[in-house]
């Protein structure tokens, strides 16, 4: 009897396994942000995994267990050449590889810097793509037509839980957009440069405004001096870090000034479907607790 009914049991879990995942695609996503966008596309066909990394592709170093899943993947969707560097490693044995930045209109790079300069960086482009709702629609489309040709079992539903993903970020978007209407014409100061697809969405304040710090240098007495005539000219009230480490440097600058801390790649944030809108409304969140007076 016990037999039986372990039996029984296992058949349940694999009509159901079946059921709720009908594809054995393999698919890895390399950072949180699009493995929200992929998941929201394969929501009910099959999971994607995620690289274990938590905050940057930034000088990632592949771990192995990484790069076995890497290997025997059918579908690596990722964002950049430039960005992820190792990926290109594993194209080979039919494996689709997607760089999705192909899809998107790149901003050229903004420099780092002690002052109100704006000079482009020849040919390098920010990377920082999924902070634009427009590219994250983009991104859907591109990853549900590679999915769509692949597994054309599934193509309805992948086409279907698309039109879903956009229609919600529309939504959401919308009020995002209303909460941060009455602050873009504030100026402030950044750390780390990842945020110009998210400001120029948003319409938050035109970069000639935007200050900025070189993420890993140290800030002279000069530089210092410099900085702090600027911020009192420009009435600069918000410094915006990348990380609690980071912060440590704006604190020199002002005692006026609000520090935030903001997470591009949502490093706390539960991976899954939800994740993309929780990690683009925390940015949001952030962005506006810090003009607020």
């Amino acid at each position: 009897m016990r037999h039986l009914l372990t039996f029984f049991l296992l058949l349940s879990f694999t009509l159901y396994y079946n059921i709720a995942f009908s594809s054995n695609l393999k698919v890895v996503v390399t950072i949180k942000p699009i493995h929200s966008l992929v998941a929201s596309i394969t929501e009910g066909i099959l999971e994607p995994e995620l690289l274990g990394y938590a905050t940057s592709a930034h000088n990632y170093i592949l771990k192995p267990s990484d790069a076995s899943n890497l290997e025997s993947s059918d579908v690596i969707f990722y964002v950049d050449d430039n960005l992820e560097t190792f990926v290109q490693t594993f194209a080979k044995n039919n494996k689709e590889l997607v760089q999705l930045s192909k899809a998107i209109n790149l901003l050229p790079t903004r420099p780092h810097s002690f002052s109100r300069k704006i000079t482009h960086i020849k040919d390098e482009k920010d990377l920082h793509i999924w902070l634009s709702p427009e590219n994250a629609k983009s991104m859907i489309l591109s990853v549900s037509a590679t999915l769509s040709n692949i597994d054309k079992e599934n193509s309805h539903r992948y086409n279907s839980n698309a039109t879903k993903a956009i229609k919600k970020i529309d939504q959401e978007v919308k009020e995002i957009m209303k909460e941060l209407n009455d602050f873009k014409n504030q100026k402030y100061i950044v750390t780390h440069d990842a945020y110009q697809y998210f400001e120029k969405y948003f319409g938050l304040n035109h970069p000639s405004a935007i200050l900025f710090i070189e993420e890993d240098s140290y800030i002279g007495m000069r530089s210092l001096m410099k900085l702090k005539k600027i911020m009192k000219e420009e009435n600069v009230k918000c410094i915006f870090a990348h990380s609690q480490e980071d912060s440590i440097k704006p604190n020199a600058l002002s005692n006026d000034a609000k520090m935030v801390v903001l997470d591009p790649i949502g490093s706390d944030i539960e991976p899954g479907k939800d994740a993309y809108l929780a990690i683009i409304n925390n940015i949001a969140q952030n962005f506006k607790s810090c003009f607020v007076e």
